[in-house]
């Protein structure tokens, strides 16, 4: 709520400020062109006067309003940006809500990559996904499984499910390698 109250304090400055000064220009001019020497002068009060006939005023106005949107409203986009935004949906996700399937990038998204079967379990079995760890782990070739970081997620893996007995078996094979490897 106080952002809010804040932009919209910010809003009715700005907007204040602007009517201010069309107040000083337009006042300034209908009573200052008198004092303007020469050709000057003369040209500013023929057009104070044509800007002051009835239709002519209205329009003017009209134009001088029109004229200070679009002013505000380019430095605007030149301070902010522009709007274009970048929309990623997320292909084969029946099960997901409609409003989950895509999200909004101001900037381009990065380029994708495909994590490493390792990151992959490490990540799944963060998030309780054992089925989807299992398959990673399967997918790895077996010299890769005999890895130091690899038993260990594979002792972690098993100490989730409940596998006590293959828990064990692989806390012997991680510090059989650790004994070998001082």
């Amino acid at each position: 709520m106080t952002k809010a109250y804040d932009e919209r304090t910010r809003q009715i400055a700005v907007g204040t400020g602007v009517l201010l000064a069309i107040m000083l220009v337009v006042c300034g001019v209908l009573i200052g062109w008198r004092y303007l020497p020469g050709l000057l002068g003369e040209w500013i009060g023929f057009m104070v006067g044509v800007m002051t006939t009835p239709f002519l005023l209205e329009a003017s106005f009209v134009i001088l309003g029109l004229t200070v949107v679009v002013a505000i409203n380019v430095w605007r986009q030149r301070h902010a940006g522009d709007e274009l935004v970048y929309l990623e949906q997320v292909e084969g996700a029946e099960n997901l809500p409609e409003r989950a399937r895509w999200a909004l990038y101001r900037d381009a998204p990065l380029a994708g990559e495909v994590p490493s079967l390792q990151t992959q379990a490490e990540g799944a079995l963060a998030i309780g996904d054992y089925e989807s760890a299992a398959e990673c782990l399967a997918a790895m070739p077996e010299e890769v499984l005999k890895r130091p970081d690899i038993l260990a997620l594979r002792l972690e893996m098993a100490r989730a499910t409940g596998k006590r007995e293959l828990a064990e078996k692989l806390e012997t094979e991680l510090r059989a390698l650790e004994i070998g490897n001082r």
